[in-house]
């Protein structure tokens, strides 16, 4: 997903978070959490955040480490 305008800038960053929060493509989940996480001191979010990506990350490999090993 690409957050940048025609003329190479960024978008600003409160547009994409409105942006996120109105498409009817983002998840309830995503939805509420980045409400929540709005609400909360932004460096302790964005930690959690990066630790839950983490955590989701290396989960999704394993599962499909192991659907693999069974191909």
């Amino acid at each position: 997903m690409s957050f940048s305008r025609k003329d190479g800038g960024d978008v600003p960053i409160d547009d994409v978070i409105s942006s996120i929060l109105a498409s009817p493509a983002t998840s309830e989940w995503l939805r509420q959490s980045l409400t929540q996480a709005l609400t909360r001191d932004c460096v302790d979010a964005a930690n959690d955040a990066e630790l839950l990506s983490d955590l989701l990350i290396r989960k999704c490999s394993s599962i499909t480490n192991s659907i693999a090993l069974l191909d």
